[in-house]
């Protein structure tokens, strides 16, 4: 089209109203006639063998219609974040609905639905478990400790999994580089939050059929990974889509405890059974993984890194689940994929202990990496008296590179802007070497980097990140589109809907979103690894542009024109270049879809000179090789040399976006991402009991995230718009990058501020008043 009216432009969030006026939308509010409720009893004991259950006092009780233990369930062992076709690739089965054996406190032993939530939970309290507690370790080193306990039969020193990598010789860089630093650093355990909590309703006949709603952010995956699980054709179930969820960051890509347990009391009562997480349950259900990590970094004296080492020690919890997978993002995409160096070598090693089962959480594993990566190159700027804007760029891959590790191209690549127009914008010439003497309040600049990332998991079976979509032209001129791809707050509804009202010529107002489940929409993979816009949107957009083909073939007959010589525009199909030679999309919609005409002597018959039948345009992608964004943030905080609290003060993120679909739904991801890189920089922390391993936090009074109160004053967004040829309009992804980098952007700013170096996270005032000699 010559003009685009809904691209790169501010428009109305199509779903706003309906969540402000109730949010009838959000799978926690699905409520069906007859339903009951789930609860779980969860184990206080952090490793122990179930001896007995007695639930017999529980039964009694008025309102309880199903109790389930671990002998009513399936036994089979299964990793819940695995589609079918990839079990082949180093899955670890590890996980049983209802286990003997438990491995970490909170670790559900027994399930009971109700007719109220009330009557669950009393009856949870009327059940006598018999644990013959064992051994626990909660540390990766002791877990790996000769003599520990054995977690899982399949492991030897309780670890889950040991990749390792190189390239290049290694040994000889390091032989002859001139400079050598070493350093360590370890990140925490912190949780997704997310608002709406994880939950699932069941619903099943009397053919053993189930329908499922849920609040999981993969469609179809819910439903492979439930018919695994109780060994049930994929055809009994079906999983509908919810109108939008209230967040997601990757922790709710699996499924939980709750999902089978539902759908097997459901085929059990032949009620609908709902389960609901509280905020203390899902604390314990997933969250990013603690890493140690350690590098060596070889570079000669004018700062080209010249060999790059790295190994990672994950704490995978009980249970692999995603322990199997973060590893090797982290590894690959977080530390070798990011610097160009020929010369790179990773281990990772995922341990098994009795901690909380890890989830997967936005950056998966790059976060963790980027603050290791980011913050050694500050300290190896620092020591060398090298710029550290210009070390990245130096270091960095260029644009038409083909990646040396993966068979990728750099096809748009925009990273000496990002940094310079990050630099620029936050007035970087104004920094000055750190300062701690000079008054109570330091102010300090900082800057990290994702030089790299990828959306969409390349090297995945073809199969699992697939994208399809269908959009239906209707005969009033609206369109409706049908996608599996989920609204996890991200906004993907009104991108959607842009893309589609920008192929077609309609109004935004004329599109919506359809109600949708696994068995009537095209397969779509997650929604997660930044994949909304780029692939979900390009199926979309791949989708309108088949019904426009149709649209224009049917508005040819009108016009009695060529197809090829058609536009559409507000509303109307016309020949370009003439504005009377038009005709309503609304009346070539209704044109399509009306098979029939009427003739008085030979009655209805089909008139071939106009029907086409109606308008649908559908489409299936499987973008083999995703194009690769970057990012550079540049903080300004403030630092209290009294109390060592930190404050930032402002934030510019700068970033290879491809193309701006839709500008404040993409501020929203940065501001987003900097409040989350701020709580896992400065506050978050699940806390646990050192001797029981019981999760401390308990709601969000207990764990402190960063309100309007310790957000920066400023956030500034930089869209550096390179136009990506494989994207939707030239869009590439963005939601992870601007996550990866806050951490070692606000550590990095404030050791400049204050000289102090924490290499620990998060950074709080009693490690900066430790560092500063004040405590």
């Amino acid at each position: 089209m010559s003009e685009e009216r809904y691209i790169g432009v501010n428009v109305p969030n199509v779903d706003a109203r309906d969540k402000v006026v109730g949010g009838r939308g959000y799978p926690v509010n699905v409520a069906l006639p007859g339903m009951l409720h789930g609860k779980l009893l969860r184990s206080f004991y952090a490793h122990a063998r179930i001896m007995s259950i007695d639930t017999s006092e529980a039964e009694k009780l008025p309102g309880v219609k199903a109790i389930l233990t671990p002998d009513d369930v399936p036994k089979k062992k299964f990793n819940p974040i695995y589609f079918m076709p990839v079990l082949a690739h180093g899955a670890n089965h590890d996980m049983e609905i209802l286990s003997d054996v438990v491995r970490y406190a909170g670790q559900p032993v027994a399930a009971v639905a109700a007719t109220s939530v009330e009557i669950a939970g009393q009856a949870l309290e009327l059940i006598e478990v018999e644990y013959e507690e064992l051994p626990a370790v909660f540390s990766p080193a002791e877990a790996m400790a000769d003599g520990a306990p054995r977690l899982h039969d399949y492991t030897d020193n309780n670890i889950a999994k040991h990749p390792f990598f190189e390239t290049g010789d290694v040994d000889g860089a390091l032989a002859g580089a001139d400079r050598i630093f070493e350093h360590t650093y370890q990140t925490q355990r912190v949780h997704t939050c997310y608002m709406e909590p994880r939950m699932v309703v069941v619903d099943s006949d009397a053919n053993g059929n189930l329908v499922v709603h849920s609040s999981n952010q993969h469609l179809f995956g819910l439903r492979e990974k439930l018919a695994f699980v109780l060994d049930i054709p994929e055809s009994k179930i079906r999983v509908i889509k919810p109108p939008y969820m209230g967040g997601g960051f990757g922790g709710k890509l699996d499924i939980g405890y709750i999902e089978p347990l539902a759908a097997l009391m459901s085929l059990k009562t032949g009620k609908p059974v709902k389960f609901v997480h509280s905020r203390a349950e899902d604390f314990i259900t997933g969250a990013r993984n603690p890493v140690k990590m350690e590098l060596k970094t070889a570079l000669k004296q004018d700062g080209t890194i010249t060999a790059r080492c790295g190994k990672s020690t994950f704490d995978a919890g009980a249970c692999a689940t995603h322990g199997s997978t973060v590893i090797m993002v982290h590894g690959l995409f977080g530390f070798m994929y990011t610097y160009n160096c020929p010369n790179r070598r990773w281990e990772g090693i995922s341990v098994h202990t009795n901690n909380m089962i890890s989830g997967g959480f936005r950056g998966y594993g790059a976060p963790q990496a980027a603050f290791a990566v980011e913050s050694q190159l500050d300290e190896i700027c620092e020591e060398m008296g090298l710029d550290p804007l210009e070390v990245r760029i130096n270091n960095a891959h260029k644009e038409g590179e083909q990646h040396p590790v993966f068979d990728q191209t750099f096809t748009t690549y925009r990273f000496a802007e990002c940094i310079r127009q990050g630099a620029e914008r936050i007035k970087w010439s104004r920094r000055t070497p750190p300062n701690s003497d000079q008054g109570a309040l330091q102010y300090g600049l900082g800057m990290a980097c994702v030089p790299t990332w990828t959306s969409n998991c390349i090297g995945q079976p073809d199969l699992y990140e697939h994208s399809g979509a269908l959009v239906k032209l209707n005969p009033d001129g609206s369109a409706d589109i049908a996608t599996a791809c989920m609204d996890i707050g991200c906004g993907q509804n009104t991108i959607f809907c842009q893309i589609v009202a920008e192929e077609l010529g309609i109004p935004m107002e004329s599109v919506r979103m359809s109600s949708v489940d696994t068995g009537n929409v095209p397969f779509d993979a997650p929604t997660h690894a930044s994949r909304g816009t780029y692939a979900a949107g390009g199926a979309v957009k791949a989708a309108a542009q088949e019904a426009r083909l149709k649209m224009f073939d049917v508005a040819a007959t009108m016009l009695e024109a060529n197809p090829a010589d058609l536009d559409c525009r507000e509303g109307k199909v016309f020949v370009k270049g003439s504005a009377e030679a038009a005709v309503s999309i609304r009346e070539v919609a209704a044109r399509a879809d009306s098979p029939l005409v009427h003739d008085t002597a030979q009655g209805p018959q089909r008139d071939s000179t106009s029907f086409r039948g109606t308008i649908i345009g559908v489409s299936s992608l499987n973008p083999k090789i995703t194009p690769i964004p970057c990012g550079a943030m540049f903080v300004e905080v403030e630092v209290d040399t009294e109390t060592g609290q930190v404050q930032v003060q402002h934030v510019v993120y700068a970033h290879d976006i491809g193309r701006v679909i839709n500008p404040p739904g993409a501020e929203g991801q940065v501001e987003g991402a900097v409040q989350q890189g701020i709580g896992y920089a400065l506050m978050e922390h699940l806390q646990f009991d050192a001797d029981t391993g019981a999760c401390l936090s308990g709601d969000f009074l207990d764990y402190k995230m960063p309100t309007a109160v310790e957000m920066p004053g400023r956030i500034e967004s930089i869209f550096i718009e390179s136009n990506e040829a494989t994207g939707p309009f030239g869009a590439k992804s963005l939601s992870e990058c601007c996550l990866i980098v806050p951490a070692p952007a606000i550590a990095n700013a404030v050791y400049n501020a204050v000289g102090v170096r924490v290499r620990d996270l998060p950074i709080t005032p009693e490690k900066i008043l430790a560092g500063l000699g004040k405590l």
